[in-house]
């Protein structure tokens, strides 16, 4: 009933939506007019009368659909590589006069559009015809933007961007680049102004009505134009010179320039460009010519220049443009050198210029002399000519000669220095030769403003002649140096006194081939002999101030007499004597350095010695009797003695006489150095100074210091005042790096200034001088019975010279390195094997910075087997070894019990991956291709580390046991348990059935108990199957006892 209910309920209403439906479509029928149907329409009266009148006078349609107003444009220009893009953006207002469809052309095709927005809103533009067009129906005023980019096109002349823009009523044109300003042009445009702010330059201009901008721009050019070259063609004439000029210029402008060429006082025949008569300007004193193109062109100027004829030579002087390569050729008659020079003579004078003057290149034939050159840039030109002169007289040479001569005598020998002065008056040479006596020899000639390629000597009984080869022809002045000399002649009397020799006739030169030749002889004092005059023919004595200044500043020596001559043959004749000279007067600083050491006392002396008046040639020094004179050294010494006056006894004090081998003026300093054996039983010393005898004011400085373990105190001090150690001064200082104990200063007086020391010894304890800061033990054990073993040490040593190194005495040494350098050690047993050690002795370097030693040694151990203990321990090295390391590596496959060691166990049973570490010794073995020998210890099975302090300074030595047992071993251990358990439970069993006696069962529970402990504790077997073995017999047992009770219970 319900659903037929709902059935009928869900009809009723269908038929009412139905039945509602079409009712209102008959009523929309009904309302509709019939148009097909005549009718009348009711309106009222104004309305009617509005309607005819907007009949008679219909609205007239608008003139044009849109208007673009003003428009401002702005082109930004970017550079990029070698690329150029103007970048534009357009803003510009837009008017639509009808509410239709109107298609408004915005920008020509041509353009990469950006981005286009209507009244800040992104539009589309339309394809149409030659124009990206907007489409739009709604009339109003709106804001358009546009931006797009163009890509600029080079060329020789410049760039080039064509802009295409909106057909606006007027348009603002901006363009905005960077650096350098360029010359821009903008088509079609006017009122083109050019602003620049903040490095920005700035183009405006105001464009018409137009759909397209042209821009063009390029570099401005520096200079319009280049005069590269200029070649000139001159021929004399009677008395003036026609030359022709054909220049090349290269214009870089397309405008007009005018070019000057030459003053308007110049007198011009013709003038052409490029083959063309040209247009000559007259303008500010020069005559100029009219060029217009880019390009090269060719200028040819004729014009006349007169011939001067006032002083000198004949000379045609005339202004030139600056140019670059300025050639030259002129024609004159006859043979003529021709010369020249560059500038204006009178005006260089003012302005302090140099002028460039030189030699033209002339060719004479057929009676006519054709010069060509090249002369440098200059505005004026001048060509002097004169007839040439004939070869022969071009090759006289006339010259005078001007000779110093100094002369000095040094044991045996006399020396001789010339200069000889030429002065060339006419022509150039490159040969000079001069003579000297035959008994004199050369020993050097040399010159200081030319080369001297060789020289040769040719000899007669009298004289010998130097001909000397100079490197290049010379003329006007010049120097050449000779050193020579002549050994003096034999000595007449017995006493060899110096002053006793035979006279010497001084050796002097004679140039050859001079017009005139006068000289000047100096003789010196040596530092042993000097020259005494005994015949003079020829020659005038003259003061030393005669000689020059060149000449006097190369003698060091003290000139005794000085002779001028001006005759051919000079003769001066000379004998030797010992030099009488006179002590000067000097001051001495004595800075004194005592070291006091276990057996010496040692002295370090700097004598200052300040002369103040004279020379000195000789001093002496007075020192304590007994004290020993090590060396003495100073600038040109040439001996030094030590003596003592016999007449004073033995206690006498020393005299230390020093000699040098010139006479010394100013201020020098020498340094003694002398010790003192000291005694044993004596505690107080006496310290022993350096007295300089006969100096008028001494005064010194002592410093005392300790080389050893000894307390040193002043115990009598005469004459001295203490010092502060800063106030010594610091070459003092300076001579030791230990400190400084003691100080005193003294100044002379009459009575001597005295210093004694107490000095107490101490024993020094010996201290480490040489370490080991790490050392890295790498061990490798095989089943052999083998260990490779690599020790690596990190060693600092100041002293010692070997490291000695205890090994296990059959050890086998592979390799050592010691900084990376191959070394061979030495066994230090000397085949002595009671001692139970093998030690090497491996030579050490000295440095405090640390460097490395590698030694790689083999030590036979027993062989491995079912199961046993290994061991081994450290190398012993003699040096304190901060940090020890040691990785030990063992076979793969037996188990490793408890390790006993006395080192800290850091890594234990693990395994090493033998495949990472046989690549890396693959690459270290491969770098190590062409040098010595390295052996590398493999890295591989089961790793023990083990690490240390100071581990070879304790009583017992660094070592490790560690117990093992291979892989049958386990397999015996684990039989010998579970036989040991099944011995025990059938023990049990058989108690329990009391079928044996206890006189078997015992021995045969305590054999199991023994075995059983045997495999667990000693073997270390699996305790898995000897547990359950165990427990399968107690299960047995249990049901064994259990069973009687419930077959009772049952």
């Amino acid at each position: 009933m319900k659903i037929s209910h709902l059935l009928l309920f869900i009809l009723a209403t269908w038929a009412y939506v139905m039945s509602a439906h079409s009712q209102s479509t008959a009523e929309a029928v009904v309302s509709q007019p019939d148009l097909h149907n005549n009718g009348d329409v009711r309106i009222p009266l104004a309305n009617y009368i509005k309607l005819i009148e907007d009949a008679r006078n219909p609205d007239l349609p608008a003139p044009a659909a849109y208007a673009i107003g003003q428009s401002d444009v702005t082109v930004k220009l970017s550079e990029l590589d070698d690329r150029t893009t103007a970048y534009v953006t357009v803003n510009a207002r837009i008017e639509v006069f009808e509410d239709q469809w109107s298609l408004i052309p915005i920008l020509p095709y041509g353009a990469a559009i950006t981005a286009v927005t209507i009244n800040g809103k992104s539009i589309q533009l339309v394809q149409n015809a030659e124009w990206m067009s907007w489409s739009t129906n709604q009339a109003g005023t709106a804001n358009l933007q546009i931006s797009y980019s163009i890509d600029a096109a080079r060329s020789d002349q410049g760039h080039v961007v064509p802009v295409p823009i909106p057909r606006a009523s007027s348009t603002q044109l901006t363009v905005e680049f960077s650096g350098n300003e360029l010359d821009m042009a903008v088509i079609p445009a006017s009122d083109v102004k050019t602003s620049q702010q903040n490095k920005i330059n700035r183009v405006t201009a105001n464009i018409p009505t137009t759909s397209a901008l042209l821009i063009s721009w390029r570099v401005p050019s520096k200079q319009p134009y280049v005069l590269s070259r200029a070649k000139y063609q001159g021929q004399l004439q009677d008395k003036a010179f026609t030359f022709t000029a054909d220049y090349q210029v290269e214009v870089f402008t397309g405008e007009s320039i005018q070019l000057p060429l030459l003053p308007n006082s110049v007198t011009l025949n013709d003038v052409k460009v490029d083959g063309t008569a040209a247009t000559i300007l007259d303008q500010e004193g020069q005559f100029k010519v009219l060029l217009q193109g880019r390009g090269k062109h060719q200028i040819t100027v004729v014009f006349q220049s007169t011939v001067k004829q006032q002083q000198g030579p004949p000379s045609v002087s005339f202004p030139v443009p600056r140019v670059a390569i300025s050639e030259f050729e002129l024609v004159l008659a006859g043979n003529k050198d021709i010369s020249y020079y560059t500038g204006q003579p009178d005006i260089q004078l003012q302005l302090d210029l140099k002028q460039i003057n030189g030699q033209v290149n002339s060719q004479f034939k057929d009676n006519v002399t054709i010069g060509q050159t090249f002369i440098p840039m200059t505005d004026v030109v001048t060509f002097a000519w004169i007839d040439a002169i004939p070869k022969d007289s071009k090759t006289e040479v006339r010259a005078n000669a001007n000779i110093y001569h100094a002369i000095s005598a040094e044991e045996g020998v006399l020396y001789g220095k010339g200069l000889v002065d030429y002065e060339i008056t006419h022509g150039e040479t490159s040969t000079l030769s001069f003579q000297i006596p035959a008994t004199a020899q050369v020993n050097r000639i040399t010159a200081v403003t030319a080369g001297i390629s060789d020289w040769t000597e040719a000899s007669t009984d009298e004289v010998k002649t130097i001909k000397v080869f100079l490197d290049r022809k010379i003329k006007a002045n010049f120097q050449l140096l000779v050193e020579y000399e002549q050994l003096l002649g034999q000595q007449t009397t017995a006493n060899n006194d110096p002053a006793a020799l035979e006279a010497i006739k001084v050796p002097l030169i004679k140039a050859l081939a001079m017009h005139r030749q006068r000289g000047i002889v100096a003789l010196l004092v040596g530092s042993e002999l000097t020259l005494k005059p005994t015949k003079e023919q020829g020659v005038t004595r003259v003061g030393e101030n005669q000689l020059p200044a060149f000449f006097r500043n190369q003698i060091s020596q003290t000139i005794a007499h000085t002779f001028k001559y001006t005759s051919d043959m000079p003769q001066l004749t000379v004998e030797t004597m010992a030099p009488i000279r006179k002590q000067g007067k000097y001051d001495a600083q004595v800075d004194t350095l005592i070291s006091l050491g276990e057996v010496t006392m040692r002295g370090s002396a700097g004598i200052q010695i300040d002369v103040k008046s004279g020379t000195v040639l000789a001093l002496d020094f007075a020192i304590p009797a007994g004290v020993n004179v090590l060396h003495v050294t100073g600038p040109s010494l040439r001996i030094h003695k030590v003596i003592t006056d016999p007449t004073k006894g033995a206690g006498a004090e020393q005299l230390i006489k020093v000699e040098f081998t010139q006479e010394m003026t100013g201020q020098f300093q020498l340094e003694v150095n002398y010790e003192n054996i000291l005694e044993d039983s004596k505690s107080e010393l006496e310290v022993p100074t350096i007295q300089v005898t006969g100096a008028e004011v001494q005064h010194g400085r002592i410093a005392v210091e300790a080389l050893t373990a000894v307390e040193i105190q002043a115990s009598k001090t005469l004459q001295l005042s203490t010092l502060e150690i800063n106030e010594l001064p610091q070459q003092l200082v300076l001579k030791t790096t230990n400190p400084i104990l003691l100080a005193f200063k003294y100044v002379n007086s009459n009575t001597p200034h005295q210093l004694s020391l107490k000095m107490t010894r101490h024993q020094e304890l010996a201290v480490q001088v040489a370490a080991i800061e790490t050392a890295n033990y790498q061990t490798l054990i095989t089943d052999d019975g083998l260990a490779v073993t690599t020790a690596r040490f990190d060693v600092r040593n100041s002293r010692l010279q070997f490291l000695r190194l205890s090994l296990p005495l059959e050890s086998e040494v592979w390799s050592v390195f010691v900084n990376g350098k191959a070394e061979k050690p030495a066994n230090a047993n000397n085949n002595d094997t009671h001692s139970g050690q093998k030690d090497i002795l491996i030579k050490m370097l000295n440095s405090a910075t640390g460097f490395p030693v590698e030694v790689v040694y083999a030590t036979p151990i027993k062989q491995m087997g079912l199961f046993g203990t290994i061991s081994s321990q450290l190398p012993q090295p003699d040096m304190v070894v901060t940090h020890s390391y040691w990785d030990v590596y063992l076979p793969v496959g037996p188990n490793y019990q408890a390790v006993e060691s006395n080192m800290n166990l850091v890594t234990a049973k693990q395994w090493v991956d033998p495949a990472r570490h046989a690549t890396l010794g693959a690459k270290q073995g491969a770098s190590q291709v062409g040098k010595p020998l390295r052996m590398t210890v493999p890295q591989q099975g089961i790793q023990y580390s083990f690490e240390k302090l100071y581990a070879n300074q304790s009583d017992s030595q660094a070592g490790f046991q560690i117990r093992y047992a291979s892989a049958t071993g386990n397999q015996v251990g684990l039989l010998v348990s579970i036989i040991s358990v099944l011995m025990i439970w059938l023990v049990i069993f058989a108690i329990k059935s009391s079928q044996l006696s206890p006189r078997i069962l015992v021995p045969v529970f305590m054999l199991g108990l023994v075995g059983l402990i045997l495999s667990l504790a000693y073997l270390k077997s699996n305790p898995v199957a000897p547990l359950s073995t165990a427990l399968a017999g107690g299960l047995v047992f249990l049901i064994m006892v259990l069973s009687p009770k419930f077959k009772n219970r049952q």
